[in-house]
């Protein structure tokens, strides 16, 4: 997008405040989470390689009108984070808890993921577009990172760096192909299958199938942006800073190791989450997930 275009976006975000349209959120069988609503609205077509300002624009105010709390007085990226993660929109917020920044990262789908009848095919996708469908769903994901530094123009932020997580194995590249351009490590990263690390990391912070219903139907942690994030199913943006406030010491003292208050504060968190096992309309497992109220 142009500089103009992005910025236009982003005053919109900033100038809106409304709450989000009741829905019910399930994680698909790709482990892929989604908000679903009672009524139906258009998703339309799109390029798939980069799609076109119009269409980024009436998608985020598709996203406005049902779930405004995941975006407002967030900037859009310019473009993806990671660069691959094409038809995808990155909405960031940084925040400031203790003497430590972090960043609320919001991604959307404007892709239509899931089984569509030939009745919801408004326009067919053709070589370079997708098809038009009319959807009840939106697809989201929901991370904060410990946040190094962001690259901005005036009040918009263009670009982040997280802080490195130190813990993991790295992987670089041993092969060099003259024919291919020269990758940053942070493209080399996003390629690493990093589960095992993971799963290691859950053991140490104690969540277990007694604290963390949905096991590994979705991990609440992960890495991302060469750093660890944790991951809500919340697409609310007030929503998940009321919980993270509580336990936001996980991302900032991996090396002196997690109070145990803190601990708990986290576990009681990933306790108000239980899950049902259903079906999709196109006979493929999916889980819904189920929120406790909470008095935090």
């Amino acid at each position: 997008m142009k500089i103009q275009d992005y910025k236009s976006i982003n005053r919109i975000l900033n100038e809106t405040s409304a709450k989000n349209k009741s829905g019910e959120i399930y994680v698909d069988n790709l482990h892929s989470p989604y908000i679903q609503f009672p009524e139906k609205f258009v998703i339309p077509g799109t390029s798939v390689t980069q799609p076109e300002f119009g269409d980024i624009k009436d998608f985020v105010h598709t996203v406005l009108k049902y779930i405004p709390e995941a975006i407002e007085g967030t900037c859009l990226l310019p473009e993806p984070r990671p660069k691959r993660e094409t038809g995808k929109l990155f909405f960031v917020r940084p925040m400031l808890f203790g003497s430590s920044r972090f960043l609320y990262v919001f991604s959307v789908d404007m892709l239509y993921l899931g089984g569509a009848k030939s009745e919801e095919i408004k326009k067919p996708g053709s070589q370079n577009m997708t098809p038009s469908i009319l959807t009840d769903r939106l697809y989201f994901q929901t991370k904060i990172i410990h946040l190094h530094s962001t690259l901005e123009d005036g009040e918009d932020i263009t670009d982040f760096q997280a802080k490195r997580f130190q813990g993991g194995v790295f992987r670089v590249e041993s092969e060099k192909d003259e024919n291919k351009p020269i990758r940053k490590f942070s493209e080399i990263f996003d390629e690493i299958d990093f589960s095992e690390t993971e799963s290691t990391i859950r053991e140490e912070l104690g969540i277990n199938s007694e604290v963390w219903k949905l096991g590994r139907i979705y991990s609440p942690i992960g890495i991302d942006y060469l750093s660890l994030s944790l991951r809500f199913l919340i697409p609310s943006l007030p929503k998940t800073i009321q919980h993270f406030k509580n336990f936001y010491p996980i991302l900032t003292e991996t090396d002196q190791g997690i109070p145990d208050e803190t601990l708990k504060k986290y576990h009681e968190y990933l306790s108000l989450f239980e899950v049902e096992r259903t079906q999709s309309k196109s006979g493929n497992i999916l889980w819904k997930v189920i929120t406790k109220s909470s008095d935090n």
